[in-house]
């Protein structure tokens, strides 16, 4: 249990430890392609190292313990004791999960107890190396011929002195690791616990070493320790020890005076500011109020105009009034645009999560495949980006499980043994695009009409009609699956259906390609942003409605459409293409409309047309839910205010047609 007076802290190295332990997956998934990579094993090792260190502050024991053992299998790793191997990183990536359960719980106050299963598992791998690793770790006589690294130099040279200060002060478990390690780990020990003795005796060690390469390490780490004790919240304490003492670590590093350039990603993060999100939201319904009124504002001026206009009038600073407005029209633009960007997020932070999924799912069905990112820049909506994680695992699943073929299929085949998974983001207009692609055996069309039609799903009459792609849009209907037998992967008929819920929910469409023995690809695309969007304004009788403009594909006059009747259903027939018609005022249980003009839409992967009366071109609108007494109701998806004061509903289209499949009006 955290106490009260260090809620503000563990918050601060919960967000910390979060992120290091997803760059900790990272670095271990990279280690498997690269298994002698030393920079990303000094990476991994310093990402356990700090968090071991910020639990070890808090108290968080069980972290503390399995981060130790991990870490000293990293430290033996980087220092060539121990071979790389799969079993040695599975057991890695087990701990970097227990350690991320561990701050669920540590976050919702229950109490951390210790996998001791796991635990005993990492000291057999320090105990018995050689049990798993595939290779033979270094020999000391290869160990002699191995270009020495400063580290290792320094503490050949200082090792005795070093070891009996450490037993002095009864650090024994330290004897071993180099100096700036030491210094690391007894300085981000607890104020009440930190040997400052110790840590002054080997600081004078350090600047009686007559070795400059000695100087540049304990420099440079002494830096690392610096940053961590301000990390942690504990600079003050070394701060505050006697001026006359020896010099404290962070005190040396002032006298030394390293050179004053910065990295650019060390630069990147001093210009970070973490803000709670109520804030942003706040910030957004103040900034979504701005412009209801900016609109009301231009819709006022605009009538001025056209009245002085009318009766030949000369209004007294009108002119003005209307720079003033275009300026305020831009400002507003602006800052609208500005405060949108802060709740936009880069996509890597939800990409980054699937190398691991594809890499034990491939694991567990025995199969090759490499996971591809690219535009891991591209931003998106935070509220989007947090609901798609689920979406998105469900297609990858498919993709390695019936998508992928086994390494020895593809061989015969005369494809690569390992199969490529594609994952990428970019935006197009005012839409952001994320495909996922894969080089797989593609789906199987036939196989699908058999299914629907065994399931019961469409009949034979219905299937004979439809195209390819409408085909293909039967793999989102709930229950729906291709597999023949369930597995622990997948074929449950769940999850296609969850896919194409998220993706309506969020206003956006899906698409599906698929070539027999090529692969499948499926793009989905989403808006920009959620709070406040362009919207078609349209009556329907005497009401008028908004319907979001990134859901209008096209727009066509009644008297130019062909409108008719398949199967006792109304359909457009456009460009020879059949397209359902959905008569809104009739959804809508509106009297004594017309029917003026079709707007044709996008929704999820299919088009469907809608009839409305009369247009009135575009707004800018704001979003606004309907609140408590209302609810939610299906086909309604909020209001909003338009410039000439009027309370206008949100037309949303998909939730029309759900509405209509259960036989029921809005």
């Amino acid at each position: 249990m955290i106490p009260d007076e260090m809620r503000e802290i563990f918050e601060e190295f919960l967000v910390e430890a979060r992120e290091n332990l997803e760059k900790l997956e990272t670095d271990l998934l990279e280690l498997e392609k690269d298994p002698t990579n030393q920079e990303i094993l000094n990476s991994a090792f310093r990402v356990m190292h700090t968090i071991k260190g910020g639990a070890g502050f808090l108290g968080l024991d069980a972290i503390v313990e399995t981060a130790h053992k991990a870490e000293d299998i990293l430290g033996k790793l980087r220092n060539g004791e121990i071979s790389f191997s799969d079993t040695i990183n599975d057991l890695l990536l087990k701990a970097q999960d227990k350690i991320k359960e561990y701050l669920e719980k540590a976050e919702n106050q229950e109490e951390l107890e210790l996998d001791k299963e796991l635990i005993s598992e990492l000291e057999d791998v320090l105990k018995n190396p050689d049990k798993y690793s595939t290779e033979k770790p270094v020999s000391s006589k290869e160990e002699e011929t191995k270009p020495q690294t400063s580290e290792q130099s320094f503490e050949e040279t200082s090792n005795d002195p070093v070891s009996k200060l450490l037993k002095k002060y009864g650090f024994e478990h330290l004897i071993g690791k180099s100096i700036e390690e030491i210094l690391e780990e007894l300085v981000l020990m607890p104020p009440s616990e930190r040997p400052e003795g110790l840590i002054q005796e080997l600081d004078a060690i350090i600047n009686a070493s007559p070795s400059k390469t000695v100087d540049n390490v304990s420099q440079k780490k002494e830096e690392d320790i610096a940053k961590e004790m301000e990390k942690t919240s504990v600079s003050e304490d070394v701060k505050s020890a006697p001026k006359e003492s020896p010099q404290t670590p962070s005190q040396v590093v002032e006298k030394k005076e390293p050179p004053k350039q910065t990295h650019p990603k060390e630069k990147e993060e001093e210009k970070v500011l973490r803000i709670d999100v109520q804030k942003i939201e706040a910030l957004m319904n103040l900034v979504g109020e701005l412009v209801l009124d900016r609109n009301r504002l231009v819709k006022v001026v605009s009538t001025i105009m056209q009245s002085a206009s009318e009766n030949n009038e000369q209004i007294k600073g009108l002119d003005d009034l209307e720079s003033v407005l275009s300026s305020i029209d831009r400002i507003v633009g602006d800052l609208q645009v500005a405060v949108m960007k802060t709740r936009m997020q880069p996509v890597k932070r939800l990409f980054q999560k699937f190398p691991r999924v594809v890499r034990d799912l491939a694991k567990l069905l025995n199969k090759q495949i490499e996971l591809i990112t690219e535009g891991e820049d591209t931003e998106m909506d935070k509220s989007v980006l947090e609901k798609l994680e689920e979406p998105l695992i469900h297609i990858i699943r498919n993709s390695v499980d019936h998508g992928i073929e086994p390494p020895e299929e593809r061989e015969l085949l005369g494809k690569p043994r390992t199969g490529i998974i594609k994952l990428k983001a970019y935006y197009q207009g005012d839409r952001i695009i994320i495909v996922i692609e894969d080089d797989g055996r593609g789906i199987d069309i036939e196989k699908v009409k058999k299914k629907a039609l065994e399931k019961g799903i469409i009949s034979q009459d219905r299937l004979e009609k439809m195209t390819e792609k409408e085909v293909l849009s039967l793999i989102f209907h709930p229950g729906f699956s291709t597999a023949d037998q369930v597995s622990e992967v997948s074929g449950r008929g769940v999850g296609m259906d969850v896919v194409m819920t998220t993706v309506m929910n969020f206003r956006g469409t899906i698409d599906i390609e698929t070539q027999k023995g090529k692969g499948t690809k499926v793009t989905m695309a989403f808006p920009l942003t959620v709070g406040i969007i362009r919207a078609l304004m349209v009556s329907i009788g005497n009401r008028n409605f908004a319907i979001p403009i990134y859901s209008v594909l096209e727009i066509i006059q009644q008297e130019n459409a062909t409108i008719t009747t398949v199967s006792g259903e109304d359909v457009l027939i456009l460009r020879e293409s059949t397209i359902p018609l959905v008569n809104l005022a009739d959804v809508l249980g509106i009297r004594d409309s017309k029917i003026g003009y079709v707007i044709i839409s996008q929704l999820g992967n299919q088009r469907v047309s809608f009839t409305v009366e009369e247009l009135y071109g575009d707004e800018e609108i704001v979003v606004k839910p309907l609140g408590k007494i209302f609810g939610e109701i299906e086909g309604i998806s909020g209001a909003t205010i338009t410039g000439d004061g009027n309370v206008v509903l949100i037309l949303d289209l998909a939730g029309i047609l759900k509405r209509i499949s259960h036989g029921v009006r809005v």
